[in-house]
């Protein structure tokens, strides 16, 4: 498990919105398309029946004969004078017998139809026909030419597809447009939250240039972190408070206990007992009050570029003693030269904190390491121990206030709890990262910090 304070900066990505919307807006111009055919077509056809109807009311004469020899007759008259040119005519005897016809067509039932039809150019053409049954059982057959159908299938094909290109089109631009406007408000809120998370809780979204439901909600995220911001403040001093007014008279009774100890020679171990208590006591207050101002950003900083090899070699020369009076080992890998802007005192307090919870926190014959390493824009301390580590799920845990490390640590009673708290709040400080890995077995703590430039 990794315990982080930086996070990485990824810039906002659109996704597949856009190809998604742009598949919503082509399949919408296909449908849309195919609706407007089916009305074109319907239409068309309705005219065509309109004037098959009133094409038969010609033939078919109300108070006249209208037996199909009556019917083949006018069929003939007409087709004489020449006004029969645009549609077939087909007359049937009651026999089934050709009377009349101009088409070669096949059966038709009652009413209208479409068809294909063969004129006198014996090629075949497609059609709309009214068929009627007349009242000697013969059967009157009219066609009116039309291609519409067919021309209007090829039309719409090549339209459709068309609608759908240039649907596809506007609707990937639209969604391209609209989510990269979108993507860009929200990279505000990202940025904001990315600043809070590394502690800086004094940033604010920008409302410059938002607006309707983007800036409502960027009020109300900049209202919330007044409300953090202002919880934290207070809990921060009162801790603040609490331990600088509980510090000082501890520090009188420590002075007190030191001068009955040399009063007293006889009852000195007691009293230097009570007065190692009262330092144990003062130092927690000291790591509160450091760990606050840290987190509050009100520590004066000394920041400077900062030769991590040499500040390890440094604290190394301390630590080493305490370790090896723990009965452990502190092994230094060779160290190649990085520098960083940083905070000396924070950095030499940071690594003697990790060094002595090895020393508290680990069983005697431990091997300790540090080790260093630069890659690219980043410089990261590698503090490893073969002891018996930190279980997984507790090693977010650990890096809170007055939490240790549980079972597999060797003495609880030892230390304040505040030591890794600290020290995450020392490389937030830094805009860098800590991170608790498994060292199998072990734990190893990586302290990665930007390289200044």
């Amino acid at each position: 498990m990794q315990v982080s304070t930086a996070l990485p900066a990824t810039p906002p990505r659109i996704g597949r919105l856009a190809v998604q919307v742009g598949l919503a807006f082509a399949l919408a111009m296909g449908v849309a398309g195919g609706i407007a055919f089916l009305a074109a077509r319907y239409q068309l056809m309705q005219e065509a029946d309109d004037a098959l109807a009133h094409e038969s009311r010609k033939l078919i004469l109300k108070g006249y004969p209208n037996d199909s020899a009556t019917l083949a007759k006018r069929v003939i008259d007409r087709r004489a004078q020449k006004i029969l040119a645009s549609r077939g005519h087909i007359v049937y005897g009651p026999d089934g017998r050709l009377l009349a016809d101009g088409l070669d067509i096949p059966p038709l039932p009652d009413g209208y139809a479409e068809t294909i039809y063969r004129d006198h150019s014996r090629k075949w053409h497609q059609g709309r026909a009214l068929s009627l049954r007349l009242p000697d059982g013969g059967r009157l057959v009219i066609v009116e030419h039309s291609e519409v159908d067919a021309t209007m299938r090829e039309m719409m094909l090549i339209g459709l597809i068309a609608l759908i290109v240039v649907g596809g089109l506007a609707g990937v631009t639209a969604a391209w447009v609209l989510t990269r406007q979108i993507a860009q408000r929200l990279d505000l809120s990202v940025g904001a939250a990315d600043a809070i998370a590394q502690g800086d809780l004094s940033r604010r979204i920008s409302l410059d240039g938002l607006d309707g439901i983007f800036a409502t909600q960027a009020g109300s995220l900049n209202h919330m972190l007044d409300r953090m911001e202002q919880m934290v403040r207070s809990q921060r001093q009162f801790a603040s408070h609490l331990a600088h007014d509980l510090r000082t008279p501890l520090t009188r009774l420590r002075g007190l206990l030191q001068a009955e100890a040399e009063a007293h020679a006889a009852d000195r171990p007691l009293l230097d007992k009570a007065e190692r208590e009262c330092r144990s006591i003062i130092a927690i207050f000291d790591s509160l009050l450091r760990l606050s101002e840290i987190e509050a950003g009100r520590r004066p900083t000394a920041m400077a570029p900062l030769a991590l090899d040499e500040a390890i070699l440094d604290v190394a020369e301390t630590m080493e003693p305490v370790i090896a009076d723990a009965g452990s080992r502190l092994a230094l890998a060779p160290l190649p030269p990085a520098t960083v802007l940083a905070d000396a005192g924070l950095v030499q307090q940071l690594l003697v904190n990790l060094l002595d919870n090895i020393a508290l926190h680990t069983p005697a014959g431990t091997q300790a390491s540090v080790a260093l390493a630069v890659e690219r824009h980043e410089a990261t301390i590698t503090i490893a121990d073969n002891g018996p580590g930190i279980l997984p799920p507790e090693r977010e845990r650990v890096v809170r206030p007055y939490e240790s490390g549980g079972a597999t640590r060797r003495d609880k009673s030892m230390g304040s709890g505040l030591g890794l708290a600290i020290a995450q709040a020392i490389m937030r400080f830094h805009n860098g990262a800590l991170e608790l890995v498994d060292n199998r077995p072990g734990l190893m703590v990586r302290l990665r910090f930007p390289v200044s430039s």
